[in-house]
């Protein structure tokens, strides 16, 4: 919209209600105008959202413009806009007053190209709090896309607020299971669509959140979406139907870590049962694997501290029954020379502590090689040395194989979802008349 269409508008320079003087027009978006607006009283700025005029008529328009006010309202989460007000006015406009945003949507900011892991992460996080509340609320937002997660501020670092309830779904068994429209099958934003709603599902949960967030996710490290089309039907059939490329594949100058590819494409499932179970699991698997240390570890420390006690047992860790096997035959030690080096003899190699890799893949049961040398099936648990390079290759019968190149620095995670190969047109039939 230009800066002469913005000034013209016909709402600035009015009052919504008596009480908020229109200032300017921020944005527009389907369900309405969404103005800066300042408190006759007390002289503060909110933004109002207005309902256009030629939808306060519809009765659909004017249940998901009062929904989207309360259920926003009845969250009430800091990572959620501020409902501060519903009202209409003489003219019987109908508007929203929120808290005023300063920032910029995630939009504007993908715009400007992918995102450094860590920072992908960290706005998923905030965005993944802020809908855990709204699930535990019994609220299922359905809308999940870059421009209803709004950046702004807070002590100098990046703040999230999630926005627009317009769409979402009550689905506590008390408040009933409404519906906007008559034909409300298909709702939500084809690029970040689940697959349940791009089959026109009516009842979804909480888990087409986990994949519209896993969708965003997956722009934010490899800076385009995971499916795009040249018209609606395009994404609303690849969502429903095709794999994405592992983002590894898509972006290769990211250095995605194995653990948040592999927690995108969870996220990403077609069914939702194979997704994760909340929007809490899938952020902190974003975050990293939590791994427990080895019994071992502690066992040292533990054992100093039971004999300076005099303590007269030790906590160990239990080792598993051997089978039994011939007895070994003692050699002793070689006999080496003595350094007169204090240098040389105060230093002894520490051993390489290897970090573990868990492998799996979907389908489960394939093949894997390690730089060249077969080491089994699926899920399957590597153990490589930190920093060193590895290439992983995936294969099954039926289904494309994968390479991955590895240079692990912790125990980590890598799930990959192989693709079926094309199978070959058959024949023509011939028929002679």
């Amino acid at each position: 919209m230009s800066e002469a269409e913005r000034n013209h508008d016909p709402l600035i320079g009015a009052t919504l209600g008596g009480l908020y003087h229109v200032e300017r027009l921020i944005g527009v978006g389907g369900m309405g105008r969404v103005y800066e607006a300042t408190h006759t009283h007390l002289g503060k700025a909110f933004a109002v959202k207005v309902l256009p005029e030629g939808r306060a008529d519809k009765p659909d328009a004017t249940e998901r413009f009062l929904r989207e006010a309360k259920l926003a309202t009845k969250i009430d989460h800091d990572h959620i806009v501020k409902i501060v007000n519903f009202d209409s006015d003489d003219e019987h406009r109908l508007f929203i007053v929120m808290e005023l945003l300063q920032g910029e949507n995630l939009a504007d900011r993908l715009d400007r190209g992918a995102l450094p892991v860590d920072e992908a992460i960290e706005i998923a996080r905030q965005t993944g709090e802020a809908l855990q509340a709204a699930h535990d609320a019994g609220i299922v937002h359905r809308d999940l896309k870059p421009e209803n997660i709004f950046i702004t501020q807070k002590n100098g670092k990046d703040f999230v607020k999630v926005l627009d309830f317009g769409i979402s779904k009550i689905k506590n068994p008390e408040h009933g299971d409404p519906k906007l429209t008559a034909t409300d099958q298909i709702v939500g934003t084809p690029l970040y669509i689940s697959p349940e709603l791009a089959r026109g599902v009516s009842s979804v949960d909480h888990r087409t959140d986990i994949y519209g967030l896993g969708v965003i996710m997956y722009e934010m490290i490899t800076g385009s979406p995971p499916f795009t089309g040249q018209n609606h039907f395009q994404l609303l059939y690849k969502h429903g139907n095709e794999a994405p490329d592992p983002p590894s594949q898509r972006s290769k100058k990211a250095n995605i870590p194995a653990h948040v590819e592999s927690a995108v494409l969870c996220a990403l499932e077609k069914d939702p049962d194979d997704r994760f179970e909340s929007m809490s699991d899938f952020c902190a698997a974003l975050e990293g694997p939590t791994v427990p240390r080895r019994a071992r570890t502690l066992g040292v420390p533990l054992l100093v501290a039971a004999v300076v006690a005099g303590v007269a047992f030790v906590l160990w860790p239990s080792p598993a029954p051997e089978e039994p096997s011939e007895p070994e035959v003692p050699v002793p030690a070689p006999v080496t020379e003595k350094s007169d080096d204090p240098a040389e003899t105060s230093q002894t190699e520490a051993p390489v502590e290897l970090v573990k890799i868990e492998l799996n893949s979907r389908p489960g049961r394939a093949f894997v090689a390690l730089n060249g040398e077969k080491m089994g099936r699926t899920p399957l648990t590597l153990e490589l040395e930190p920093g060193v390079e590895a290439t992983v290759r995936f294969s099954l019968q039926g289904y494309r194989a994968q390479e991955h190149r590895l240079v692990p620095s912790k125990d980590d995670a890598l799930v990959v979802r192989l693709k079926q190969k094309s199978r070959p047109k058959p024949p023509p039939i011939k028929t002679d008349f």
